[in-house]
């Protein structure tokens, strides 16, 4: 049992919780106060339609406009609706992560919060599973995005396919259905989930791609940029099946170029091959500062993962108390950081599993 503080700041819901659904809508959002209200009311159709139940977790990411309000005024209107409120903004990864930790069902749907992605895919993605597939992914066959962006995507598409051996035409896209037993990798000891992609392909045991149309944005702009698309890809390295062989590879290839500008240098050819070790020199020890740093970031999030300390900190989770008003949920998932294995005092409440 874990003890940490409560960081909520509206009556809690004492309503026991609704039965466990068959699927959760996963979807993190970020200043997207525009978009919520036609988003939701589009959910909510599409999951009526279907012959089992369902909910929809929304994790509002930190927004720094109504994006939170408008959540909850939506609460009573739409059914089945859930909003994870994290304490400050933590990208998409995490936020995703974070509501994949309190989501209840068998299957996860997740989507884009933005809506260029279509909410009626989603019945396209739940009929396959019916053909005994644990993860539907999808490709965007048709995409209204910059030629940058789409140039970004063709090239990190091949070099992720050649990294971790799987064959996806699309890494990138970020609408997929996947049974929940695949979080199990990415679930740590607290029940927190530390999601990435790959490790989403390269646990499926059977998978389909299915093409979608990606909409442009028609409100706001995108909150990815280079260095969070670096960030991205960082994961796909990690669990690439062939680093360890590319790695080596630059190794002997550095010890054989160096055998070859020393032997030059002896037989009489020293400027030239001063010359040349400058820049490979400065090549090599700009790659193996590179790897430091890959090597750093999964050394501190293997360390996260094994004391349950997830990259979000969850503020509050909400839903329908019944009377078509929010109120905080307790005592079935972990809310704030977790502290250390201690008797609750100073006010502290338990709120652990």
């Amino acid at each position: 049992m874990l003890y940490a503080p409560v960081v909520s700041f509206a009556p809690t819901s004492s309503r026991p919780p609704p039965a466990r659904p068959a699927l959760s809508v996963v979807c993190a959002v970020y200043n997207e106060e525009e978009v919520i209200p036609e988003l939701l009311d589009k959910l909510a159709l599409v999951l009526s339609m279907l012959e089992f139940s369902s909910e929809i977790v929304m994790v509002d990411d930190g927004s720094t406009d109504r994006t939170l309000a408008r959540l909850k005024s939506m609460i009573g209107h739409a059914p089945g609706v859930r909003i994870v409120e994290l304490y400050r903004n933590y990208g998409q990864v995490a936020a995703l992560g974070a509501g994949m930790s309190v989501a209840r069902g068998d299957w996860i749907v997740m989507l884009d919060g933005d809506l260029q992605h279509d909410p009626q895919d989603i019945r396209r993605l739940v009929a396959e599973i019916a053909n005994g597939y644990d993860l539907v992914a999808t490709y965007r066959d048709r995409r209204e995005e910059t030629s940058f962006r789409l140039a970004v995507t063709w090239v990190g598409n091949r070099v992720n396919r050649y990294l971790t051996g799987e064959q996806i035409r699309d890494f990138g896209s970020a609408y997929r259905l996947f049974s929940a037993r695949l979080l199990a990798m990415m679930t740590d000891g607290f029940g927190y989930v530390h999601y990435n992609t790959p490790a989403l392909y390269i646990n499926a045991r059977s998978r389909i791609e299915l093409p979608i149309t990606q909409f442009r944005r028609r409100y706001g702009a995108s909150k990815w940029n280079l260095i969070s698309l670096i960030q991205y890809n960082l994961d796909f390295l990690i669990h690439s099946k062939k680093v360890t062989q590319v790695v080596l590879n630059i190794g002997l290839l550095g010890i054989f170029t160096g055998a070859i500008l020393y032997i030059s240098s002896l037989l009489g050819f020293a400027e030239p091959a001063r010359a040349i070790s400058a820049p490979i020199t400065i090549a090599f020890t700009s790659f193996l500062i590179m790897m430091l740093a890959v090597i750093w970031r999964e050394v501190m999030q293997t360390q996260r993962f094994a004391r349950g300390q997830p990259p979000f900190l969850i503020a509050a989770v909400w839903r329908d108390q019944g009377d078509g008003t929010p109120g905080a949920e307790t005592g079935r998932f972990p809310i704030c950081e977790v502290r250390p294995r201690r008797p609750p005092q100073n006010g502290c409440e338990c709120v652990g599993f």
